[in-house]
């Protein structure tokens, strides 16, 4: 396995024999905290892995999640990292301020600085809530870079 360094810490090359078309991540763990890596072929698909990411973090791997109901989503921000962190902190605020339970991740348009997308799911029932609290998405080690390979982030979260 390859590996990319950046800011003193070794990356590994995620990309190489995975299907990355449709965004793929692992989770982290750190101190008091849980890292995302997403790695995808195009950015959208970047970001959609990382909101899973997330998701696996709130609600665990269970694949009960559903819905219908949609919630909008424009964000404006300085560089492609700053946009993921408002990506994620989107999804975590539907989910811990409006008892949103996500389901599925869409992205219309997304550009260095703006996205434009929606969230599908329900709000909060009994079989749907979080199984740990996220207090924030940092900007800890973040980074979203692109390679020949394709594209890869980390994102830490603050349990």
């Amino acid at each position: 396995m390859r590996s990319v360094v950046w800011i003193g810490v070794e990356m590994p090359d995620l990309m190489g024999s995975q299907d990355s078309a449709l965004g793929d991540y692992r989770l982290l763990e750190h101190t008091a905290d849980m890292g995302i890596e997403a790695w995808a072929d195009t950015l959208d698909a970047l970001f959609i892995g990382a909101a899973r990411g997330l998701q696996e973090v709130l609600f665990g791997q269970d694949d009960l999640m559903e819905g219908q109901q949609s919630l909008q989503v424009q964000l404006q921000a300085g560089n492609e990292e700053e946009l993921l962190v408002a990506w994620l902190g989107e999804i975590l605020f539907f989910v811990e301020q409006r008892g949103f339970c996500p389901a599925l991740f869409h992205i219309e348009e997304i550009g260095p600085h703006s996205l434009k997308g929606s969230v599908v799911g329900r709000y909060q029932q009994q079989d749907c809530r979080p199984l740990r609290e996220v207090k924030a998405v940092t900007y800890h080690l973040l980074r979203v870079f692109h390679q020949q390979s394709g594209w890869q982030a980390r994102v830490y979260l603050d349990l």
